[in-house]
């Protein structure tokens, strides 16, 4: 048990914090994951493993093994989600989940658990992150920044369970500073609601999704004025600033007092932390901020994890479009035709197969008609849709059609990934 007495009364605080890593840039790469559960404000018990990250999206990148030096040597021995999500789902219960840039840790879970057809948990989800940004007046909201500025001990950070601790530890520290009783009590009297993976009411949404229309497109820079420092690793500059225009913000060559993000690529998130050697540009910035002016500094791995769509623009994009049922009438007349005396996940997956045969790239998504990736997963490719946000929706809405018609399907087994 971690000592947390140096936080103040902070009883009644339940929940389990969450930090995956991933080998590489897809959200589906899961290749490490750390937990902690809290019980009256005390860490009382922690889960840690490595992971076999996916076929097709087990490259190890080695942007992402400088950051938490997880290499696929490390994996070879490790349990592959499906045989690991039961446990981890064990652990989470009933649960608030809570996590630093909680978006990203809640991305990789579903993403992973979409890329073996596991069906989306339902999860109440609080983000560390967002609750600092409510809280604090800091140069950067990164959990190094967070944690030193509330005195919350030194971490290794991205290390999994250490950014799970750590990411606890925050929640406990910020919920002290404002009299918190409850988890519910601290996302109120900071204005930061809680998220929900799933709800009843999204299958009405996400059904009425348009296949005409707008693309959707990510709002992760509306309204932000973003300049950028030293040399980016992942795209050239030029592409950077287009990125931030297709996300409803501009851009300026240098820090001014209108500026309101700072992307630096001279650091990564294990690198850009309290104590290090800045450069004349980001220590302008640390000025400015120091003078009240509202400024954020991001890492560039930061910068791409919040260019992702965010859900609640999701969600308003398809209750503004409207439209129509997305479950092609084949789903239904390939389950009917299907054997129903043999294995669950053989049936299944042919309902679910495409009869055009698997996606080469380029294709419209059977649900939102957005082009089919080509380094699409395999499952999304042999169903002609665009993603793990599709899968689930075409899922989801193919069951209640074959409830409708009748259908009879074969009872999974204690080993099908599809049925929990």
């Amino acid at each position: 048990m971690i000592d947390t007495d140096y936080l103040g009364v902070v009883m009644g605080l339940d929940f389990v914090a969450l930090d995956f890593e991933t080998a590489n840039r897809a959200p589906s790469s899961a290749c490490a994951v750390g937990g902690v559960r809290v019980r009256d404000g005390k860490v009382v018990e922690e889960f840690h493993s490595l992971i076999r990250p996916p076929e097709d999206h087990d490259e190890f990148e080695p942007g992402n093994v400088r950051v938490h030096g997880i290499r696929s040597s490390d994996v070879t021995r490790a349990p592959r989600w499906p045989e690991l999500y039961p446990q981890l789902r064990d652990f989470i219960g009933d649960d608030v989940v809570v996590g630093h840039n909680a978006a990203f840790d809640t991305s990789v879970l579903l993403n992973t658990c979409g890329a073996y057809d596991i069906d989306w948990p339902v999860l109440n989800v609080v983000c560390t992150l967002r609750l600092a940004r409510a809280a604090l007046r800091l140069p950067s909201y990164s959990l190094p920044w967070v944690a030193e500025h509330l005195d919350v001990p030194a971490f290794d950070h991205h290390d999994p369970l250490a950014d799970a601790r750590a990411s606890a530890l925050v929640l406990l520290a910020l919920a002290a500073g404002v009299s918190a009783g409850s988890v519910d009590e601290l996302t109120k009297r900071l204005a930061v609601p809680s998220t929900v993976t799933w709800t009843d009411s999204d299958d009405a949404l996400f059904a009425a999704l348009a296949a005409e229309g707008d693309a959707i497109v990510g709002a992760g820079f509306a309204g932000e004025v973003v300049c950028f420092t030293g040399a980016l690793k992942l795209m050239v500059r030029n592409r950077a600033r287009e990125l931030v225009v297709e996300q409803g913000g501009t851009w300026q060559d240098g820090v001014t007092r209108t500026t309101t993000i700072l992307v630096t690529g001279d650091f990564d998130d294990r690198t850009f932390r309290p104590g290090a050697a800045f450069s004349s540009k980001l220590a302008k910035a640390f000025t400015q901020i120091e003078n009240g002016q509202q400024l954020e500094i991001i890492t560039e791995e930061a910068f791409v994890t919040r260019m992702s769509i965010g859900e609640e623009e999701l969600r308003a994009k398809i209750a503004a479009n409207g439209g129509r049922s997305k479950v092609p009438d084949w789903v239904v007349t390939q389950a009917a035709n299907g054997p129903t005396d043999g294995e669950f996940w053989d049936w299944y997956r042919a309902a679910l197969a495409h009869p055009a045969g698997r996606a080469v790239g380029g294709e419209p998504c059977v649900w939102c008609a957005s082009p089919v990736p080509v380094k699409a997963h395999w499952i999304h490719r042999e169903r002609h849709v665009c993603g793990v946000h599709c899968n689930e929706r075409l899922k989801r809405g193919a069951r209640r059609a074959w409830e409708r018609a009748g259908i009879a399907m074969p009872v999974p087994s204690g080993t099908d990934p599809v049925w929990n």
